[in-house]
């Protein structure tokens, strides 16, 4: 074999076996998915034919579940019926983030999404009938596009015409009349943190990823980078009682997204997705600080964005890189699960009762999980061990590699993936090695 001395052929020789087997793991899983297409493939092509005549993609569920997809080259809206068919789906904008019920009624929803056009961005903000398909354009805003995060992730309605904001190129919140473009309140990040906090500046600084205006008046703020939600509140700022997290303690968050809110009377909860944790974590207020009252996960979980719980005690969540949307009740266990869902945000509207209506885990009794004493679960930044090598990997490393995986593959296949792009880069290395070696050697010699 080309003068090969016999180590190096043996090495090559197994490089190159290990490549096949490698490569062979992926086309069968390729070709798996060919043949059996998951929820997110199928759903546009349900979407084209006559309500009537469409399959039920998703199980039967207490309601409708509305989610954005946003992942990969994965970005569109679906809606499922409670028996499990699509009832609408769009993929026209570049991307979409949250979406949220619409105030007027049961089956319409407003969410927010981008649209590029050449150099600039268009955010959107888009209410949509899931019944009849009509869509309005509640508010758009046009800025830069740019290579740093600038896409809003998210919008909270605080009024008949007033949006809050979230952000995310501004590191701020802001309100904006509807009607005028008027913003009527403002809140920076740079009031309350050091640029030395978070990620670089000015580049990904917080990652400002959501906002929720609460009963009282006050702002919830997700400042993902800083690994925190702030309470601010408007005239006085960040109240640092309250700050729930800390800029790297990643034992209580580590780059979390989509906190919500639950009122609880005089000691009020926040369900969280801990993304880089590969957690779902709640907290309460207890004794004038948050205590961790509840978490759940499992072998699956990759970079969850998103928790809600829900009027009956359940909790819906979606799990981006596992490619899952599910429901748990209070025992833990999954009820309900749909598959193949580049997911961001998740929705269950058409219940009986609203969020207003949720209660915390430890008063609805909600079994940690796995199984053990509350608030322990899975510690922080251990992943999934569905598959030991890729848990082996930093949780940014490895949930960065899952969000460009596509979702035919699996936690297996995305380890036989890596093996074969570094056995297969290996063996060129060798090879070529060994012929500039072999030329260097007779060229002296002539």
């Amino acid at each position: 074999m080309f003068g090969f001395s016999t180590w190096l052929r043996a090495v090559i020789v197994a490089l190159c076996v290990l490549t096949t087997v490698s490569t062979g793991v992926v086309a069968v899983e390729f070709v798996a998915s060919e043949l059996d297409p998951s929820v997110g493939a199928a759903a546009a092509d349900q979407a084209e034919r006559p309500y009537a005549e469409r399959d039920s993609l998703a199980p039967p569920a207490n309601g409708t579940t509305v989610v954005t997809a946003q992942k990969f080259r994965h970005n569109y809206i679906v809606a499922f019926s409670p028996d499990g068919r699509v009832r609408y789906f769009d993929d026209s904008l570049d991307r979409y983030h949250d979406v949220d019920p619409a105030p007027n009624g049961s089956h319409t929803v407003e969410f927010v999404g981008a649209a590029y056009d050449g150099d600039t961005t268009h955010e959107v903000v888009r209410r949509v009938n899931l019944t009849t398909g009509e869509t309005t354009d509640v508010y758009r805003y046009a800025v830069p596009r740019t290579d740093r995060p600038h896409r809003w992730h998210d919008v909270d309605r605080v009024g008949p015409h007033r949006l809050a904001v979230a952000d995310i190129g501004g590191d701020a919140i802001f309100v904006v009349d509807t009607r005028t473009g008027e913003r009527t309140y403002e809140w920076s990040a740079q009031s309350a943190y050091d640029l030395d906090s978070g990620g670089p500046f000015p580049g990904d600084w917080t990652h400002l990823n959501d906002v929720e205006r609460l009963p009282d008046g006050r702002y919830m703020v997700s400042l993902r980078n800083q690994d925190s939600v702030v309470f601010v509140e408007p005239g006085s700022g960040v109240d640092p009682a309250w700050t729930l997290g800390s800029d790297d303690d990643d034992r209580i968050l580590n780059e979390q997204h989509n906190p919500d809110y639950v009122p609880a009377g005089g000691r009020p909860a926040v369900l969280i997705a801990d993304s880089q944790n590969d957690r779902i974590v709640e907290y309460r207020r207890q004794k004038g600080s948050w205590a961790r009252t509840w978490t759940w996960t499992d072998d699956e979980m990759a970079w969850p964005r998103d928790a809600d719980r829900l009027p009956n005690g359940n909790t819906l969540i979606g799990d981006t890189n596992s490619g899952r949307v599910l429901e748990v009740d209070a025992d833990g266990d999954v009820v309900w699960e749909i598959d193949g869902v580049g997911v961001y945000d998740v929705e269950r509207i058409g219940t009986a009762g609203t969020r207003s209506d949720a209660a915390p885990a430890d008063q609805l009794g909600l079994e940690t999980q796995p199984s053990g004493a509350a608030g322990v679960g899975r510690e922080a930044g251990t992943g999934p061990t569905s598959a030991p090598v890729v848990g082996l990997l930093p949780p940014v490393a490895r949930n960065s590699v899952g969000f460009i995986a596509p979702l035919w593959l699996s936690a297996l296949g995305r380890v036989a993936a890596l093996t074969a792009l570094v056995s297969g880069g290996l063996t060129a290395v060798l090879v070529a090695g060994h012929r500039v070696n072999r030329y260097r050697t007779s060229g002296t010699k002539g």
